[in-house]
Formats: C-alpha cells, sequence, structure tokens
C-alpha cells in the first residue's frame, strides 16, 4: 500500500489497512458484490490511503480546536469496543496485548469522540436523500443491485444509506480539501 505524511507524521500502513477494510465492509454491507470490490481494489486501496490522510488532518484539528467531548461521550465509545470484543474481560485482556492502560485508552476514545463530534458538526447540514435520488440511482445501478432478483424495495434503506453515506462524504471532502490547503502532506514517505 502507498504511504504518506502529514506535518510531518507518517500515516502508518495500520491506519491506510484500516480505512481500506472499513471501506471493503461498507460496500459489502451495503449490496456491493466480492468481484466488482475486488475489481476496484487499486482505487480503492487509494481512496483508503485519503481516508486515514483526512483522518490525520481531522484529529489534529478537532485536538487544535479542543472540541468539547463529555466523559459520557467518552463511555459510550468505550462501551461499543467493550461490546464488540465480547465483554470487559475481554476487553482488559486486548488492552493488557497491546501494551495499553485502560487510562491510556480512554485518552484515545476522547480524541475518536471529539473528531466524532467535529465530523457531526460538519455533516450537520447534509440534506437526506430524496427519493427520487433513490430510484434514479437504482435504475442506473440496476444490474449491481438487482442481483438474485431484489428489487428496489429489497434495497431501498441500503441505496438510501449510500447515498447519504456519499453525501456526507462529500462535505467531509470539501471541510479536509480545507485543511489540506493548509498542511504539508507528502506521499511515498
Amino acid at each position: 500500500m502507498n504511504t504518506a505524511t502529514v506535518n510531518g507524521a507518517a500515516i502508518s500502513e495500520g491506519a491506510v489497512r484500516f480505512e481500506y477494510d472499513r471501506l471493503v465492509r461498507f460496500y459489502r454491507e451495503h449490496g456491493l458484490a466480492d468481484g466488482e470490490i475486488e475489481r476496484c481494489r487499486g482505487e480503492l486501496e487509494k481512496k483508503a490511503l485519503e481516508q486515514a490522510i483526512g483522518a490525520k488532518l481531522l484529529l489534529d484539528r478537532a485536538m487544535e480546536l479542543d472540541v468539547p467531548v463529555s466523559a459520557a461521550d467518552v463511555d459510550a465509545e468505550a462501551s461499543k469496543v467493550v461490546a464488540q470484543v465480547g465483554g470487559r474481560e475481554n476487553y482488559l485482556k486486548a488492552l493488557a496485548a497491546q501494551g495499553l492502560t485502560e487510562e491510556a485508552f480512554r485518552r484515545e476514545m476522547e480524541k475518536g469522540a471529539k473528531v466524532n463530534r467535529l465530523v457531526e458538526q460538519v455533516c450537520s447540514e447534509v440534506p437526506e436523500p430524496e427519493e427520487d435520488e433513490i430510484v434514479a440511482f437504482f435504475e442506473a445501478n440496476r444490474a449491481a443491485w438487482s442481483q438474485g432478483g431484489r428489487t428496489i424495495v429489497d434495497v431501498h434503506d441500503s441505496i438510501r444509506e449510500l447515498l447519504r453515506h456519499e453525501a456526507r462524504g462529500r462535505a467531509m471532502e470539501a471541510f479536509v480539501a480545507e485543511l489540506r490547503e493548509k498542511a504539508d502532506v507528502r506521499y511515498g514517505g
């Protein structure tokens, strides 16, 4: 995978892999076939690097602004992780395996909560997809979305979520582009 630095800080391969896996998971959940995902692998890898760069820029901006988050926000983020790993005992084992204390992990969760709050602020004005947009998208992509005899009724909510995600993505891309103008982003290092 390609690499980059942002303001002198390296974007780790792990961060890019995380973004790539997240993209693949998202597109699978929204009905894209594995063959189509594999066909787009190179494009997805480039998008993953850009998203990792954007995540770094967002984190830096959220920390610069000191976006306020409550202890309840951090608790909610930590609770999600505890549930994802199968309970508190597994959570503590996972932290120990990574050499992290719960306090250090909560500080990382606070950073994530700050970024999430910043994203919410940026995307608060993004309108929901209209019904005609959903229908037009289905018609334009009928072959991919009607596999297995699925109709628009079957995939309506997935398409709405995909269009919503794309609209929010465009808002975030514009915001990140503003941040990039002020940043030193270098590829390949």
